[in-house]
């Protein structure tokens, strides 16, 4: 009897799992939470291993997955973490702590046409990531960059905040060709009058590469070295991350200690000593006390900024697109510079071989730039430093002092009037946009081939008032407007192989072409007689009418070739060649190579 028994229980026991079955297989429930801070982790992909069966950890971090099989493996992922893998049988439960696996991603560093592993690049290469710009209050990604990479030089030459910073890569390496590297973002070369038209938050990361080894490829344009800049792509896998951040602050003079004024006691005490004090009232002009250069430079010049984004990426789509508005006040009167930008990269695995997508970015900017000019006294930067302390830019009421109705004691022009009745501004249209596919008809072999658009339309218009005294009574105004075409593709083979994980060959063959082309034009007329019709229409002649046209075109080809062995020894040639229509139909031609 007690042996029947037994017989029974066995049954029933191995019946379970094939009842579990016909009802549709059976449960395993968890709970999934980072080693690094304890927190939920939103979004794991937990697959049945072998099959399409998974599901994703919901806002705090429990799944449940109906498993098929028995026994199954359950695969745990997520990314930029460790991959676990557990084995199940039969309905449970399983809590898991996900580590991170911090190698995997910052070994991918951007560089020529394509990306490595870093640690396996033969050449000198730095790289600096989005969260090292991204809370930088700059208005570009290349004030943002200053000391965060080794041997490169990033000055401000000026405090206009719609003005580019000057590169240097380890030193200056020409005296006439200019010292600036080249500049690639997503895959096209840029100009540096376009960096502020991108938002330092688009910016997944920036490549710098320094010697000929890493820049041989891109051929002599590539004389000064080479920064690579890569856009954001989607990170969230679970459903869309919404992100938005803002800003709001202040800049002003860094110093003004490199230039002391004089106040008026100093000054009237100067002149009595050397002897410039005949026909000059003292008690009069004693009681005026102005600091010039708190009068021209604005010493809390406001700056704010938004940006919002969406991103999310699964196995067949990735996207990231996002949206700002940039506004900063120069410190300096009658400067300011606003953006608006909008951003979108988006990728389709179409098939297992195919996978498409865009790049594209559009800016709108408006700027104001304060008079620099020559050393002047009517160019408020430069008169801050010589203007005297007993004269008063403004009347007791608060308006302008002017020449116009004798209010203004100073010698020449009031610099503030002259700037108020002076103004230029500008504006510029950016729209970048790639398009590419990358085709892979065998195991380790890419083909890419891309397609890029690259528009700039600028404005300016100046105005210079007929009732400014010194306009006697006749105003000027000029408009000019430049637009840049350029339109590139690009193809590339890239192969790689291996053997019995000791050796490593990577291959890559590329052709590459670009067309340029820009057209401007500039008129300037005089006589208008009303300062609300100060315009060129209203002019009675025309001054000026330069208008200017360029164009030029070439063909590359380029090969490198890499090899490896254990990781730990490496070698790499490159070539390339170039046609450029810019020399003579006899010497089109220019090699380079390593």
């Amino acid at each position: 009897m007690r042996k029947s028994i037994l017989l029974f229980v066995l049954f029933t026991l191995t019946s379970i799992p094939l009842l579990l079955f016909a009802q549709g297989g059976y449960q395993v429930t968890g709970h999934i939470i980072s080693a690094e801070d304890n927190q939920p982790m939103i979004g794991v992909s937990v697959l049945e291993k072998g099959t399409t069966n998974g599901v994703i950890t919901d806002m705090n971090g429990n799944y449940s997955i109906t498993v098929t099989k028995s026994p199954a493996i359950l695969q745990f992922s997520y990314i930029g973490m460790k991959t676990m893998e557990k084995q199940v049988s039969a309905a449970t439960r399983i809590d898991l702590k996900m580590e991170s696996d911090a190698q995997m991603v910052e070994e991918v560093v951007v560089v020529a046409y394509g990306t490595r592993k870093k640690g396996t690049i033969a050449g000198a290469v730095s790289t600096v990531k989005a969260e090292k710009m991204e809370n930088v209050p700059a208005a570009g990604f290349d004030q943002s960059l200053q000391g965060q990479t080794p041997g490169l030089t990033v000055i401000s030459n000026s405090g206009e905040p719609s003005k580019a910073a000057v590169f240097q890569l380890r030193g200056t390496n020409s005296i006439n060709s200019g010292t600036s590297p080249l500049f690639i973002l997503d895959g096209v070369p840029i100009s540096s009058a376009d960096f502020n038209t991108i938002s330092p938050g688009d910016i997944e990361s920036i490549s710098v590469l320094k010697d000929a080894s890493s820049t041989s490829i891109y051929g002599a344009r590539a004389a000064n070295g080479v920064v690579v800049i890569t856009s954001k792509r989607g990170l969230a896998i679970d459903k869309a991350k919404v992100t938005m951040r803002a800003q709001w602050g202040f800049s002003q003079l860094a110093s003004d200690d490199n230039w002391v004024v004089m106040n008026t006691p100093e000054r009237i005490q100067f002149e009595k000593e050397i002897g410039l004090d005949t026909g000059k009232d003292y008690n009069l002009l004693s009681r005026t006390n102005v600091n010039w250069l708190d009068e021209v430079f604005n010493d809390r010049a406001p700056l704010q900024s938004y940006e919002l984004s969406v991103n999310r990426a699964t196995d067949r789509l990735n996207y990231f697109v996002s949206g700002g508005f940039y506004d900063q006040e120069g410190i300096a009167q009658s400067s300011n510079f606003r953006r608006y930008n909008m951003r979108a990269n988006a990728e389709v695995k179409a098939s297992n071989w195919l996978k498409i997508g865009t790049n594209t970015m559009m800016a709108y900017e408006e700027i104001a730039q304060a008079e620099e000019g020559e050393p002047a006294l009517y160019t408020p930067i430069s008169g801050s430093r010589f203007m005297l302390p007993y004269w008063n830019p403004y009347n007791a009421d608060g308006s302008l002092a002017s020449e116009n109705d004798g209010t203004w004691t100073g010698t020449g022009q009031n610099p503030i009037e002259w700037m108020a009745n002076n103004p230029v501004k500008y504006e510029k249209y950016k729209l970048l946009s790639t398009i590419f596919a990358e085709v892979t008809p065998i195991r380790d072999l890419t083909i890419r081939a891309q397609f890029a658009v690259d528009y700039a339309h600028s404005t300016a218009f100046m105005q210079s008032f007929p009732s400014y005294i010194i306009n006697n009574k006749s105003g000027k105004a000029g408009r000019s407007s430049s637009d840049i075409l350029s339109l590139s593709e690009t193809l590339t083979a890239n192969y790689r192989w291996a053997l019995n994980d000791n050796h490593s060959l990577n291959f890559l063959l590329g052709q590459e072409g670009i067309d340029y082309r820009s057209t401007g034009f500039q008129v300037t007329t005089q006589g208008q007689n009303n300062d609300r019709l100060t315009n060129l229409l209203s002019g009675t002649r025309a001054i000026s009418w330069p208008d200017s046209n360029s164009a030029y075109a070439y063909l590359s080809f380029f090969f490198r070739g890499e090899y490896n062995y254990k990781e730990l020894y490496y070698a790499e040639v490159a070539a390339r060649t170039d046609a450029s229509s810019r020399f003579g139909k006899d010497h089109r031609w220019e090699c380079s190579g390593r």
